[in-house]
């Protein structure tokens, strides 16, 4: 039996074995392409190289087709594979590399993607992860034909992204004492050299890298080194704790504005690909509600709530990301589109909700593009209690969809607040990466989830040679009696989550701008 992740689109088999003892790559590939071909043969089989033996010859052919699109054609004493440019031929080596991890009883594949973009994200925020270990994931990635490399870089917790113009978000905000009721320290930032040398590493495996810097909530690690980002100047630190925080940038202040321009700039800079991602989630109004700045900005602009403001500035770094040749990603927060301000039509809606919400379809069926990232299957830092084997494959992405080409793509996501290492994250990207991957590559009308689960034993086995070991099945799809202890566990961390803190925070806080204002009256 011949199994390839993720499914292709075209796959003929013969009853005839196929015996190779040396390889010879040569045709049309780039030197790059080649050199990962040839260490994979010479480093992951009991094949070895040489000229005079079997040939795998690629060429690159002139026809109208996607440039994921790729051509195998396998026989006794050579292999051809076809491609219209050098991007499909980097997929067809993926898949190459699974042939040759089999017994050779592959004649022909023939595949392309059924969705343009395929997205993973990583969160470095909560817990920094070295330059080493994120190339490690994204070759992880790159294997099952992933396209995307979401990177999102600020959090609450840590700032890891190195501005020149703002030195303090990587000397203060990029370390944080302590781990919620922990002792160690943690910190960590990325250099501009290093952001560019993780882009080009993953541009020569076609993979194409999203930025996020979220604004203008989950700050607290840039407002506790720049105060006057913050409604009321208040000294803050890097949140040591989980959750969502009630101090978030000022939306009524210039200096916000500039700063986050600034900071967009230097990001432009970096990651060269068109797409940045802006946050926007969870951003509580608490603060703005009492701030005179975001109230004399909302009767400015003659908005109705401090929601539309919010709007109103995604729209402003919108116009101005469009202005430096970007598109912009931002967290889908509801909104009515009979509001004052709703989000630019050229807003890419990123959507976290369930399979049960139904706001989801009624986005898409607007009209306006969405990348799914359902949180129902496609949210990999849950522990198998949550979100199994069978809901990460079974997940419907587009179920009540009319308007599918609003669709734009799929996302899984890998937050980090109890994913704190590479291990943990191998521990939870697998086998769970490979079922994504299969409906994210194949698209959901060609799902086989009985046909996906004959092929996990092998894969297993080819997992092992990137040195990932995949959890027993007993694990990835629990039985009810783990799976309720492990959703008992993960929910301790409501107790880090600061709750009752924030609550009496904002109680003083604003008790005591109401005692400012009465002293000023009174004068």
């Amino acid at each position: 039996m011949v199994s390839l992740l993720p499914k292709v689109k075209k796959l003929q088999t013969t009853q005839n074995k196929i015996s190779i003892s040396c390889i010879c790559v040569q045709g049309e590939i780039s030197d790059f392409a080649k050199c990962e071909l040839e260490n994979f043969i010479k480093e992951k089989t009991n094949l070895s190289l040489d000229n005079a033996g079997y040939k795998i010859e690629f060429l690159v052919v002139d026809e109208k087709r996607n440039n994921e699109w790729y051509y195998i054609d396998v026989k006794n004493d050579n292999m051809t594979v076809k491609a219209v440019c050098e991007e499909g031929v980097y997929r067809a080596i993926q898949t190459i590399k699974q042939i040759l991890s089999q017994d050779m009883y592959v004649s022909v594949v023939e595949d392309e993607p059924g969705n343009a973009f395929r997205s993973f994200m990583l969160d470095v925020g909560r817990y920094f992860y070295p330059v080493e270990h994120i190339k490690k994931i994204i070759d992880y990635i790159s294997l099952f034909k992933f396209n995307y490399f979401h990177f999102h870089l600020t959090e609450d917790q840590g700032w890891r992204f190195e501005s020149k113009k703002y030195p303090k978000l990587t000397e203060i905000g990029s370390k944080r004492s302590h781990t919620n009721f922990g002792i160690k320290k943690e910190e960590g930032f990325y250099t501009q050299s290093e952001l560019r040398d993780i882009v080009d590493y993953c541009h020569k495996r076609f993979i194409k890298v999203i930025p996020e810097i979220d604004i203008p909530g989950h700050t607290m690690s840039a407002l506790a080194c720049y105060p006057e980002l913050s409604c009321f100047d208040r000294k803050l630190k890097v949140s040591t704790h989980w959750g969502v925080k009630f101090d978030i940038m000022c939306a009524g202040k210039d200096f916000t504005y500039t700063f986050c321009k600034d900071i967009l700039d230097e990001l432009c800079e970096i990651f060269t690909d068109e797409y940045i991602h802006i946050g926007g989630d969870e951003a509580p109004k608490k603060r703005w509600e009492l701030c005179d700045n975001c109230n004399a900005k909302l009767n400015e602009l003659g908005l109705d709530n401090m929601e539309q403001l919010q709007l109103y500035f995604a729209n402003y770094m919108a116009e101005y990301l469009k202005s430096k040749g970007k598109q912009t990603i931002m967290w889908y927060n509801k909104f009515d589109e009979n509001d004052k301000i709703v989000p630019d039509k050229d807003i890419i809606l990123q959507f976290w909700g369930t399979k049960k919400d139904t706001e989801f379809c009624d986005v898409v069926n607007s009209g306006r593009r969405v990348i799914t990232s359902n949180s129902s299957g496609y949210y990999i830092d849950l522990p198998y209690g949550y979100i199994t084997l069978d809901d990460s494959y079974n997940t419907q992405g587009v179920t009540g969809i009319e308007n599918t080409k609003s669709l734009f793509g799929y996302e899984t996501c890998l937050w980090t607040e109890y994913v704190k290492d590479i291990k943990k994250a191998k521990f939870n990207m697998f086998p769970r990466v490979l079922a994504i991957s299969e409906v994210f590559w194949a698209g959901e009308k060609a799902k086989d989830y009985d046909g996906f689960k004959t092929k996990l034993p092998l894969f297993n086995e080819y997992l092992k040679k990137f040195d990932v070991k995949m959890p027993r099945r007993g694990i990835y799809n629990p039985n009810p009696i783990r799976k309720f202890f492990s959703k008992l566990w993960f929910e301790k961390r409501q107790l880090v989550w600061q709750g009752l803190y924030l609550t009496i925070d904002n109680f003083m806080l604003k008790r005591k701008i109401e005692n400012q204002k009465y002293k000023r009256r009174e004068k």
